[in-house]
């Protein structure tokens, strides 16, 4: 599908109306519409709902507007590291990394692919399955996630080729300050957790290797959930309760004595920091990236 297409329905989106649209896309209100005709001619799909007044973007073109965005976002990006090579002469190269491992580590990655090697490094934070995603789709040229040591290791797809960077071990914490209070609670038999949601790597990780450990022990209780272990570092801190979080995140917090590490008392879970790419690929960027990676991170 054409750039204009796509960044045409995203206007049309984002102002529920075709003039409104044409406007956003400066071209006259026929010239839109006959764009948006001819684009449903091609596709086969009703793209406005004409049935009311003013006319609108159709069901079919909301269903699949985070779709869309998406995709535009993407291209925009795509054309903005073309024109950025073209103008700087420097590489452009995408590693997909998961969110804890961004945070944790972004400018230990940064440091050691970028120099002293011509290439712009873009960090693209995701989740894990969104990091493989991106990989599969060759929309990042590395992915960094986690992998759970004592789980067993899936087979690798025959296209890619992995190494292990890294280990990482995911530790409970909570702030200094209200430790006493929380370890009282449970040895009374309630623990207070910062919780992530279990369609997330961490919070998959936990509910399978941390919380049926304590079971009998105590009673978790839950609360409040976040997607970002950053959130849960800073929750636990304030003392909401203990959040399992990457080591190579706290452990700053826990040296100046603001945290207090809680593995031995409440268990924690090794990790390795595994990375992926295309086993083919000949892209001169990516394979510089790739042996500073394995070699020096």
């Amino acid at each position: 599908m054409r750039i204009d297409w796509i960044e045409d329905l995203v206007a049309l989106l984002d102002s529920g109306g075709v003039a409104d649209a044409a406007r956003l896309r400066n071209v006259t209100q026929p010239a839109f519409s006959r764009r948006i005709k001819v684009l449903e001619d091609v596709l086969g799909i009703e793209l406005i709902n004409r049935s009311i007044k003013p006319s609108g973007p159709s069901s079919v073109l909301r269903d699949r507007e985070a779709d869309l965005r998406k995709l535009a976002t993407e291209q925009r990006l795509l054309l903005s590291d073309m024109r950025q090579e073209q103008s700087t002469g420097l590489r452009q190269l995408v590693i997909a990394s998961q969110h804890a491992i961004t945070t944790s580590m972004g400018t230990r990655i940064i440091n050691s692919v970028a120099e002293p090697s011509r290439t712009h490094i873009r960090l693209r934070s995701a989740n894990r399955d969104e990091c493989e995603t991106l990989l599969i789709r060759r929309q990042a040229a590395i992915s960094l996630t986690y992998r759970i040591k004592s789980e067993p290791v899936s087979e690798l797809a025959s296209f890619l080729a992995e190494a292990v960077i890294g280990e990482e071990r995911l530790i409970p914490v909570c702030g200094a300050l209200h430790s006493d209070d929380l370890m009282e609670r449970f040895a009374a038999g309630v623990l207070r957790v910062i919780g992530y949601p279990v369609d997330v790597f961490l919070g998959a990780a936990v509910s399978r290797h941390i919380l049926p450990a304590l079971e009998g022990r105590c009673s978790v209780s839950v609360v409040t959930e976040t997607g970002l272990s950053t959130a849960a570092l800073q929750l636990s801190q304030s003392g909401l309760g203990i959040a399992w979080v990457p080591a190579a995140l706290a452990l700053p917090d826990v040296s100046r004595g603001d945290l207090i590490n809680l593995e031995d008392t409440l268990g924690w879970i090794d990790m390795d920091i595994v990375a992926q790419r295309w086993a083919t690929s000949s892209n001169a960027a990516m394979l510089d990236a790739w042996k500073r990676l394995t070699s020096k991170l």
